[in-house]
């Protein structure tokens, strides 16, 4: 009697339902253990989720297209002008995000509000996650005057001082047009192409610019072995506290007076998700732990050029932290700044200037190991 009484009582309770398995593709800048994090946080909410990360990791607009496209992630972390390149298809593959689902939204910082770089008809496709700026750098224990343009990287009279990004084409060829103290709205626009005496100028100094360089680097950071031989460095800033540290230099962000180049990398959920309510509920509350203040705060932890969505996300700077900024505070986020989104005869035109570049300046063999997109 007993045994049957416990056969209906099993019979009788409902299964666990299996977690919910969330794939996010994102860069490899995300805090370690952020997968442990968030099972917490959905628990906590009522949900049973986990999150893997998606690999190979996140590197050009290809491969968030790919994973999308192929149903490999259920998140992206896309880049601002990705959302508008090649004819803007990530549109018909992400969600339209609705703000009334993300508890912290509330504590977004009010620029990153209401952005143009994301927004299809009258909604938003993403939600901000961080803000980086492309700079440039030296090491201030070699380099007595802190340099005051881009133009130092081309006119430098002793090569080999730095290696050039190479994970999108946009940022060099960006910096080499503001090098030569012109409006960031030329690129945007490519009105440069329309003036053949400003095309060639550009061309001739994006030549010597790749002459001077040591070669190039990927995947979001320089490697501190490298640095060690370097006097100045284009970076994002992500490693130049850790390379002080273990190469004894003092790497620091300089202020170029053509002003700052921006990236911003924001949150996206798949369209696919959208099929499963459950998969959807805890899509979200990944957006949400992600943009929460205690999160950014270990994102942030020893990258002081990196500034996050949230208003309370940034965590005192430590001296070492601060030692690699310059004197003066970095400039305020302005969207009109972001890297933009280009069209596709206009990206065309561009590749085949970077293409025609590294030719010329004899770096064929050392940019085949580049993840950029230069195909026509």
């Amino acid at each position: 009697m007993r045994l049957l009484s416990l056969c209906w009582l099993l019979a009788a309770t409902p299964a666990l339902a299996a977690p919910v398995q969330l794939k996010l593709l994102e860069w490899g800048y995300l805090p370690a253990g952020y997968e442990q994090q968030f099972a917490d946080y959905a628990r906590a909410n009522g949900v049973e989720a986990t999150v893997s990360r998606v690999e190979p990791l996140l590197t050009d607009f290809d491969s968030v297209y790919r994973a999308l496209r192929t149903r490999s992630a259920d998140v992206v972390i896309p880049t601002s002008y990705f959302y508008k390149a090649h004819h803007q298809p990530l549109f018909k593959l992400l969600l339209p995000i609705d703000f009334s689902r993300l508890h912290h939204y509330g504590e977004v910082k009010p620029a990153l509000k209401n952005t143009e770089y994301d927004k299809q008809g009258e909604r938003n496709y993403s939600v901000p996650l961080t803000i980086g700026m492309f700079s440039l750098a030296y090491d201030s224990k070699q380099v007595s005057e802190p340099p005051t343009s881009w133009r130092v990287l081309a006119d430098s009279a002793e090569s080999g001082q730095f290696a050039e990004f190479c994970d999108q084409f946009e940022p060099l060829l960006f910096s080499v047009l503001l090098s030569l103290g012109k409006s960031p709205a030329l690129f945007a626009s490519g009105e440069m192409l329309a003036d053949q005496s400003l095309q060639q100028e550009v061309e001739q100094q994006l030549t010597r610019r790749l002459q001077a360089s040591r070669g190039f680097w990927f995947n979001q950071t320089n490697r501190c072995e490298d640095l060690r031989q370097q006097t100045y460095a284009t970076t994002w800033g992500l490693e130049l506290v850790a390379c002080n540290e273990q190469n004894h230099q003092q790497w620091r962000i300089a202020r170029v007076q053509e002003g700052a180049i921006y990236a911003l990398d924001a949150l996206s959920i798949a369209r696919h998700v959208a099929d499963d309510p459950e998969r959807l509920k805890a899509a979200y509350l990944l957006l949400d732990f992600l943009l929460s203040a205690p999160l950014q705060r270990q994102m942030l932890a020893g990258i002081p050029t990196l500034s996050a969505s949230n208003i309370a996300s940034r965590p005192p700077l430590s001296p070492q932290e601060q030692a690699v900024l310059p004197d003066r505070p970095l400039p305020a986020f302005d969207e009109r700044l972001l890297v933009p989104a280009l069209p596709a005869h206009i990206k065309n035109r561009y590749k085949r200037m970077v293409q025609q570049a590294i030719s010329a300046s004899g770096k064929e063999s050392l940019s085949k190991q580049c993840p950029w997109d230069l195909a026509l």
